[in-house]
């Protein structure tokens, strides 16, 4: 498990596509799962961990639609 001392989506993201299941957590903010290149968002969590989960979600659909579209080139 990862502990990022800031919060930063782009590398959290990178670390979330290239290891694909796992956990991490983000000091002050808590232990985050993932799976299949996603965080997952559970019903307990609060607003504010919830909208962590989905920049970081939208991070990696981006790199991943990035290196899709960079394969066919």
């Amino acid at each position: 498990m990862r502990v990022f001392k800031n919060y930063a989506p782009k590398q959290i993201a990178k670390y979330v596509v290239a290891f694909f299941k796992g956990q991490f957590s983000i000091e002050g903010q808590g232990v985050f799962e993932f799976d299949a290149g996603r965080v997952v968002v559970k019903v307990k969590m609060d607003e504010a961990s919830k909208k962590i989960c989905k920049e970081i979600n939208e991070e990696a659909t981006a790199m991943s639609t990035k290196l899709e579209v960079e394969q066919y080139h």
